[in-house]
């Protein structure tokens, strides 16, 4: 029985956790050879600054547009 923990920041809808958790166990299922019954997927939100990308806090996203701003405002 595959289980599969899956950390995203906080924020998401249920709609779009079950629609993510659907697919997974599909690859899952497929991957291992296994009936998607016995597929386990455990969620876990974090806060922003529970978070790090790169010794940072934040998702990577935001902070390349944090970098950019900071080189706009160099320039």
């Amino acid at each position: 029985m595959p289980i599969i923990e899956v950390h995203i920041l906080e924020g998401r809808s249920s709609e779009i956790k079950a629609r993510a958790a659907a697919a997974i166990t599909e690859a899952a299922a497929e991957g291992f050879g296994v009936s998607k019954d016995t597929v386990r997927i455990l969620v876990t939100e974090h806060k922003k600054d529970e978070f790090y990308v790169g010794g940072r806090a934040g998702r990577a996203s935001d902070q390349a547009r944090l970098a950019s701003l900071a080189e706009e405002d160099e320039s």
